[in-house]
């Protein structure tokens, strides 16, 4: 375990936010962050997301399954940021913690196979399952790799990351000059205790942040940011609802089924469209 400060604006005041499975979830008092203090030490996140598996008081298993609701969802917004993707024919893509390879999938159809895209995953069992369905999915030192890329995604990634300034500044290295970087996470750092999504699943999440706080540290590693796009946490696609019925019928699932029908739905799933200057 180790002891953190605010990997945003560096400041070590903060106030107790909640609590979960052994571990302080904290609120930055300068700019709002919320970070897991102490939080387990470098080797015991990486070692934790090959695996798929968090210790806490309980181990949180995350290697999950793969959903099939993601595709249609990712392909909504492709199409809202690219239109008939035409823009991407022939551009290399790299999406960085890639999973089952969901969005990958998404991708080759929106594109009719028309980027050239590969995934990196570290775990071992989501990155076999992706390369058994057809995906170019491997697992590889990022800060090593030499290749270039005009577009680098990362979904559902930024709060499992436990410095998230330097990574994305090492992680910039890998795009062409003018290159594009999607970046997808929760806007969740300025709601309540009580209105905040739960389970926080700590310490698999490390840290929620807000769309101020996202934007401000992709600007200062050098991006202008083109577009924010948010969404409810669960999108009003046939197979999100066809996903979330079937949660309800599973006991011990959590099913956002009645807010959906209800509008009642946070708008805090967004993304984040950037470029390299």
């Amino acid at each position: 375990m180790e002891n953190v400060v605010c990997y945003n604006c560096g400041s070590a005041s903060r106030t107790a936010f909640a609590q979960e499975n052994d571990f302080s979830l904290t609120k930055c008092s300068e700019c709002g962050l919320l970070y897991v203090n102490p939080r387990p030490n470098t080797e015991e996140i990486e070692q934790a997301h090959k695996l798929g598996q968090h210790r806490g008081a309980e181990l949180i298993q995350t290697t999950g399954y793969y959903d099939f609701s993601k595709v249609s969802s990712y392909t909504q917004t492709l199409k809202e940021m690219f239109g008939d993707g035409s823009v991407l024919k022939g551009k290399r893509w790299l999406d960085i913690g890639c999973g089952y390879g969901e969005f990958l999938e998404a991708l080759n159809k929106f594109s009719a196979n028309g980027v050239i895209a590969r995934g990196v995953e570290p775990n071992v069992k989501k990155a076999a399952m992706a390369r058994k369905n057809g995906l170019n999915v491997d697992y590889f030192d990022l800060s090593g790799h030499r290749e270039k890329y005009d577009y680098i995604s990362m979904l559902n990634v930024y709060s499992h990351l436990p410095d998230p300034p330097a990574i994305i500044g090492e992680w910039k290295k890998l795009l062409m000059p003018g290159g594009r970087l999607i970046l997808e996470t929760g806007d969740t750092s300025d709601l309540t205790s009580e209105l905040h999504p739960k389970p926080f699943y700590l310490p698999d999440h490390l840290s929620f942040a807000s769309e101020k706080i996202v934007t401000n540290i992709l600007q200062r590693a050098g991006f202008d940011i083109l577009g924010v796009y948010k969404y409810a946490e669960v999108r009003e696609t046939p197979m999100a609802i066809f996903r979330e019925a079937l949660k309800a019928l599973i006991p011990g699932k959590r099913s956002k089924l009645w807010r959906l029908i209800k509008g009642d739905l946070k708008q805090i799933d967004m993304y984040v469209h950037a470029r390299l200057k």
